[in-house]
């Protein structure tokens, strides 16, 4: 039985619905990396090749400040030439406040998320107006549960094998002079570096 147009204008619009929030991710994503570039135009071809590290890892970020700053600190590890598999500030934010709001958390676990809501959302409101005064008290207790709580959510997966990197000297579909591509050019002019979905 063929589908009215009603139908099918439902379908269209339930699926552009369910897909809109991956589109705003991809864009937030690329959006990060071009800023990145710029900050760190030496680690430009990495950054462009590091889209893998930047999956989502929670429900959470679908919200974009919090996106954007997962994406931001990986960046910077990947530009610095650092482990991206520890935790970021923004994933240890989400870890401690699902775990506050089944049960009450230290003080060093509540230092750890005041200090890492700060520094993963520096534009955000402050929620903690004592900050200052629980470093001060409790510095070493909140550095070692840090310390943990970036081991404890790290993704060991999430790893940039530079060796592995393949670029046929196109990014987006333009030419480019990657330092991951061949030095020999590409006999098919067509081929390119895909893109977020697929590069």
């Amino acid at each position: 039985m063929p589908l009215d147009s009603r139908t099918l204008t439902d379908i269209l619009e339930t699926t552009s619905g369910a897909c809109a929030p991956v589109f705003d991710q991809m864009a937030w994503c690329e959006d990060e990396i071009q800023a990145a570039q710029r900050r760190h135009p030496h680690a430009a071809d990495t950054l462009y090749h590091s889209w893998t590290l930047l999956h989502p890892t929670s429900a959470r970020m679908n919200t974009e400040f919090v996106y954007r700053s997962h994406c931001r600190e990986i960046l910077e590890r990947v530009a610095a030439g650092e482990d991206t598999r520890p935790g970021t500030a923004t994933e240890i934010v989400i870890a401690l406040c699902e775990v506050a709001k089944a049960t009450p958390i230290t003080t060093a676990a509540e230092g750890v998320l005041f200090r890492l809501w700060a520094e993963a959302f520096p534009d955000q409101q402050d929620i903690d107006l004592y900050r200052s005064h629980r470093e001060t008290l409790y510095n070493d207790r909140i550095d070692d549960a840090e310390s943990v709580m970036r081991s404890k959510t790290s993704v060991a997966s999430r790893a940039l094998t530079l060796a592995k990197i393949e670029c046929h000297g196109r990014h987006h579909g333009e030419r480019v002079t990657c330092s991951y591509a061949p030095q020999t050019p590409s006999i098919d002019e067509s081929s390119s570096c895909p893109t977020w979905a697929t590069r």
